[in-house]
């Protein structure tokens, strides 16, 4: 059967753009080293042979980019499986000719997909719902959905603020993040980053109209967030200390509500 795998020349870009920067590396094999979601970010190798079969193929021509004649070359869109964790991935190969093997004529990976970025490292202290949390907006960063990755990293901060007995009635996120910087556990600079870099940028896609917001932009919200994690978690004997000193009330020192 000739399947063909058709993209608009729009489709096409999007394509292209999301894969400009490209990790993933093809090996000798042709397995794909990739960074794997189901891994969290770990480097995994995926395989396109699964117990001595290949998972899937459907294969395209695309024109000879080294221009001889009239020649076509094959466009292969393969499915892997991540050797750790099991997870599927497709990758589209460019052979060195038409009716070429695999592996044996690869030309290059063009992309692969899903590309997990680098998990960012979380105090081993960090409580599960808010390092749930974090690692939630790093996957909407790694799929492009960069105003709801901004909105998580938003919570991020709220959550830890409200973990550490930050959150009052009528004390709103910026006053928190200000208390912080009073009771010494975050730094002046720290407090600049966490209004400029996270506050700002959530409550814009909380509350303004809908609008693009950068990448860059996204990236240095993930980056600041860690950081506040790491003020916050690092040495979390040290911080509560503080924060008894100054008279709030982590989660450590809450006394449960008892149940009905």
């Amino acid at each position: 059967m000739n399947i063909r795998i058709a993209l608009s020349t729009a489709e096409q870009a999007v394509v292209l753009q999301k894969r400009e920067v490209l990790v993933a590396k093809i090996n000798d094999l042709g397995n794909i080293i990739a960074s794997c979601h189901g891994c969290n970010g770990s480097t995994s190798t995926f395989e396109y042979l699964y117990k001595g079969n290949e998972l899937g193929v459907v294969k395209d021509k695309a024109a000879d980019k080294y221009g001889r004649g009239f020649q076509k070359v094959d466009l292969q869109f393969r499915l892997f499986r991540c050797a750790g964790c099991g997870m599927g991935g497709l990758g589209c190969i460019e052979m060195s000719k038409e009716r070429a093997s695999y592996p044996n004529e690869i030309l290059s990976l063009k992309w692969f997909m899903p590309e997990s970025k680098k998990r960012l490292s979380l105090p081993k202290d960090t409580p599960e719902g808010i390092r749930n949390e974090f690692r939630e907006g790093e996957r909407c960063f790694e799929e492009d959905c960069l105003r709801a990755a901004a909105g998580m990293f938003r919570s991020v901060l709220d959550k830890t603020l409200r973990a550490n007995g930050y959150k009052k009635p009528k004390i709103n996120l910026a006053q928190q993040i200000d208390d912080a910087s009073k009771d010494g556990v975050i730094t002046e600079s720290r407090k600049r980053r966490a209004h400029d870099e996270i506050r700002v940028l959530g409550n814009d896609v909380l509350h303004d109209e809908w609008h693009p917001i950068p990448a860059e932009d996204v990236e240095a919200a993930r980056h600041y967030c860690q950081r506040i994690l790491e003020d916050f978690y690092d040495d979390r004997d040290s911080v509560l200390k503080l924060l008894r000193e100054a008279g709030r009330v982590p989660d450590e020192d809450k006394v449960p509500e008892p149940k009905e």
